[in-house]
C-alpha cells in the first residue's frame, strides 16, 4: 500500500562525508503525497525534508545520533494517510511526523493518530483554518505545528490580489475538503469587504470523471474570473472544461495549483491572465543557502510552494531534539518554541549554521532559528504568520513569482474585518 523511502544520513552526496556517530539512529516520520492529486507537488516537497535530514546529519545529527527519515506516501487520501501514520507511530515508534500536505489528510492523521498518540506533527503545507480551531478547542494537545500560514491569511491576500487586478465579480469552485472549504470562506468574506462579489460558490468532489455540471453552475451569471481551489489532476479537468464551455480565461489560482505541470497540462495558451498566491519566504541568508544546497543536491529548484517549508519543519525537529537532549515527543513539542526564541542567538539554514546551533545548545544557550521560509514564531495554536507570494504565468508559459503581499498588508485587511 505504501511507497516508502528511507533517507539515511550517510547518503549525503554533495553535502560531504558523513561524520562518525555513536551506535544510535533516531527515525523521524514523514507522510506526504508522492502520488494522487498532489503527487506532482509532493514529490518535490519531500526533497525539502530529505535535504533537512542531510544537513542535520552533516552537522552531527541529533544528540550524537544519526537521523533517518522514513517517508511514506499517503496517495493524497485521508485513509491511506492514517494507515501510514499508524505504521510510523505504532511500528517504527517515531516521535515526530513531517506532514501531511493535504489539509484533509493532515486533519485525519491529527485526530486519529498524532494527537491521541501524543506525537509531534509538523505540516509544511496544510493551510486550513480548521487546525487553528482544533488547537483552540484543545484537540491537538499542543503537538500540532505548521511551517506555513493559515488560509485565513491566503484568502485575504487573494482577495486583495483579485481586487487590485480590477476583478469585481468572481466565481469560486472549491474542493470538498478542509483546504477548499476554509480558503473559499476566507476569500469570500475578504473579497466582499473590499467591495467585490462572489457570483457563485460551487463545491466539487475529487476524482470525478467530469465536472461539467459544476462548471455550468459556476458560469452563470458570467463572472470576470474563476477562482479554482484544488490540486493538479482534478484541477486540470475543471480548467479544461471551463475553457471548453466558453468561460472567461481569467483565473485565480491558490498554492495548490502553483505547478508548471498543471499549466502545461491545461495549455499555457489559455493561461494568459492568471493571478496566483502561495505562502512566500522572507529573503534571509537561510533562503539563499537553501536554494544553493537544493540545487547542488537535486538540480533545478521548481517554482512551487512548500519545499523550503518541509526543510524547516525537519530541521526544527532535529534542533528540538538537541535542545531538549531527548528524542521523546513531549520534549520535542516543548522545545520547538525554545529553538525559535526571539531572544536567542540567530541561526540560519545550512550545515555550518546547524553545527553552530549544536554548539550553542550544548552550552545551554538559547537560539532563534530563522529558516528558509523566514522567522518562525509559533503562536499558542502552532500557527505562524508569513507573507504571501504572488505568482503568474509568463508570456512564455512559465510559472513565475511576480510580487508579494506583506504580513502588514494582510493584517491591515484582517483588522478591517473586526
Amino acid at each position: 500500500m505504501f511507497k516508502t523511502l528511507v533517507v539515511f544520513g550517510a547518503a549525503l552526496g554533495a553535502m560531504g562525508a558523513a561524520p562518525a556517530y555513536a551506535a544510535c539512529t533516531t527515525t523521524v516520520g514523514a507522510v506526504m503525497s508522492l502520488t494522487g492529486s498532489l503527487g506532482v507537488l509532493g514529490q518535490q516537497i519531500a526533497k525539502g525534508a530529505e535535504l533537512g535530514v542531510a544537513d542535520l546529519n552533516a552537522a552531527g545529527g541529533a544528540n550524537g545520533c544519526q537521523l533517518e527519515l522514513s517517508l511514506l506516501d499517503d496517495q493524497t487520501s485521508p485513509s491511506v494517510g492514517v494507515d501510514a501514520a499508524k505504521k510510523l507511530v505504532d511500528v517504527q515508534q517515531v516521535p515526530a511526523i513531517v506532514g501531511a500536505l493535504s489539509s484533509g489528510v493532515s486533519a485525519a492523521i491529527l485526530t486519529s493518530v498524532t494527537a491521541p498518540g501524543k506525537v509531534v506533527q509538523i505540516s509544511p503545507a496544510s493551510t486550513s483554518p480548521t487546525f487553528t480551531e482544533m488547537a483552540q478547542q484543545g484537540k491537538t494537545g499542543g503537538f500540532w505545528f505548521r511551517t506555513t500560514p493559515s488560509d485565513a491569511l491566503q484568502g485575504v491576500a487573494m482577495a486583495k490580489v483579485a481586487y487590485d487586478a480590477g476583478l469585481k465579480k468572481v466565481a469560486v469552485m472549491y474542493l470538498n475538503n478542509p483546504y477548499g472549504q476554509g480558503l473559499s470562506q476566507e476569500f469570500t468574506a475578504a473579497f466582499a469587504r473590499l467591495g467585490g462579489t462572489v457570483t457563485q460558490n460551487v463545491v466539487y468532489n475529487p476524482s470525478q470523471p467530469s465536472y461539467r455540471a459544476e462548471v455550468a453552475k459556476a458560469s452563470s451569471p458570467v463572472p470576470d474570473a474563476l477562482f479554482l481551489i484544488g490540486y493538479p489532476g482534478d484541477g486540470t479537468t475543471i480548467a479544461r472544461e471551463w475553457i471548453g464551455a466558453g468561460g472567461p480565461q481569467k483565473f485565480l489560482f491558490p498554492d495548490g495549483l502553483e505547478s508548471q505541470d498543471f499549466v502545461n497540462d491545461v495549455g499555457a495558451q489559455y493561461m494568459k491572465s492568471v493571478h496566483g498566491t502561495a505562502p512566500g519566504s522572507d529573503k534571509t541568508p537561510s533562503l539563499a543557502t537553501f536554494q544553493r544546497e537544493f540545487q547542488a543536491k537535486f538540480g533545478t529548484l521548481p517554482t512551487q510552494a512548500y519545499i523550503p517549508n518541509a526543510y524547516d519543519a525537519t530541521v526544527l525537529i532535529g534542533l528540538a531534539m538537541q535542545q531538549s537532549r531527548s528524542n521523546k515527543a513531549a520534549a520535542i513539542r516543548d522545545a520547538i518554541r525554545k529553538v525559535t526564541d526571539p531572544k536567542g542567538e540567530t541561526i540560519y539554514a545550512g550545515v555550518a549554521e546547524l553545527k553552530k546551533a549544536a554548539q550553542l545548545l550544548a552550552q545551554g544557550k538559547s537560539i532563534r532559528y530563522v529558516g528558509a521560509t523566514g522567522p518562525l514564531q509559533f503562536d499558542v495554536n502552532g500557527d505562524i504568520s508569513a507573507p504571501m507570494q504572488v505568482w503568474s504565468v509568463s508570456a512564455q508559459g512559465k510559472v513565475e513569482p511576480t510580487g508579494m503581499v506583506s504580513v502588514a498588508q494582510i493584517d491591515e485587511l484582517r483588522i478591517a474585518k473586526r
